[in-house]
């Protein structure tokens, strides 16, 4: 088995996925603490009304106000930890550890699993929807799961034969083309609305986290800092200098139309024109692991310490 280096923040991850206890057919549901919105939060998204994050334990935290205050969501039917979340009107799906999906059909007031498998050990690592039927989920040692019901019914696919990496993330380009990362200097494209996949060898060696689509760019980023950007749809990267090493988890289209990246050490850079700069925040909050914009000029951050929210200027 390959050796892979994660920093803090993945082997926050590592240690959560030590730690699960299997009970067996037993129903369980998600802790409720106290003060949950202090606790690891690994996704976010939000529907327009609706603010929804994933972290540990199950939790998911809801917003109805741009994130000044937050409900625990009841009733969640894991404990797992939940790495990444979709939304589409009021549905909201969430997948993480144990190969895990569970949706909600109303804001995240009631909540169903959809799928599990404890014995594949293998967590999910990123879900998106294209409506309330088309859905895809990906994550570790090559994990691709399509559904084509809203997700009652979760088909395993494959987007390589012969690789088996960590897929960490996939976005939708345009009606037909979609984009995947992955760990040890791995991209994935389709043209065909995922059905099949053409492997592509990045210039950096090493894991990416996250892309995002940026006008007729994909800004792909990951471990210790590293940016690459394709205008091609992978045909052709380009390195962009960083000022920082740090590892980098989440991103978001900021209202200066520029692209925010997140990530180890409370490390914020702004993209454009291909173009790196550093962004001096109001407050650290440790690792981000991702960042939402809610309204005007309020971004949400989560990660190791919670959730917080800044104005960003």
């Amino acid at each position: 088995m390959k050796i892979r280096k994660f920093n803090k923040l993945i082997l926050n991850l590592i240690l959560l996925m030590i730690a699960t206890v299997s009970v067996g057919e037993e129903t369980v549901t998600s802790e409720r603490m106290p003060k949950f919105e202090k606790s690891l939060y690994l996704g976010i998204k939000t529907n327009g009304t609706t603010v929804a994050a994933v972290g540990e334990r199950g939790h998911v935290a809801l917003s109805e106000d741009y994130g000044s205050t937050w409900i625990q969501a009841e009733g969640v039917p894991t404990r797992a930890t939940l790495t990444a979340v979709s939304m589409i009107g009021s549905n909201i799906w969430a997948v993480g550890h144990d190969t895990t999906i569970i949706h909600s059909s109303d804001n995240g007031q009631t909540w169903t699993k959809q799928f599990e498998d404890v014995e594949r050990e293998m967590p999910l690592l990123d879900v998106l929807f294209i409506n309330e039927s088309e859905g895809f989920a990906v994550g570790a040692y090559g994990t691709y799961l399509t559904t084509y019901d809203g997700g009652k019914n979760w088909n395993d696919g494959l987007i390589s034969e012969d690789e088996d990496y960590h897929l960490n993330k996939i976005i939708k380009v345009d009606e037909f083309k979609y984009f995947v990362v992955a760990e040890s200097g791995k991209a994935y494209r389709s043209f065909d609305s995922g059905n099949n996949w053409e492997s592509l060898d990045l210039p950096y060696s090493g894991s990416m986290f996250g892309a995002i689509l940026f006008g007729n760019e994909i800004i792909t980023y990951g471990l210790r800092g590293n940016v690459l950007v394709t205008s091609d749809f992978g045909d052709t990267f380009e390195q962009i200098e960083s000022p920082i090493h740090d590892s980098l988890f989440g991103s978001e289209h900021t209202i200066n139309n520029k692209i925010l990246l997140v990530g180890a050490n409370g490390a914020a850079l702004q993209y454009k024109n291909l173009s790196l700069s550093k962004v001096e925040l109001p407050s650290s909050d440790g690792d981000y692991a991702d960042v939402l914009s809610v309204k005007g000029n309020i971004l949400i951050f989560i990660g190791e310490n919670g959730i917080s929210t800044k104005q960003f200027r």
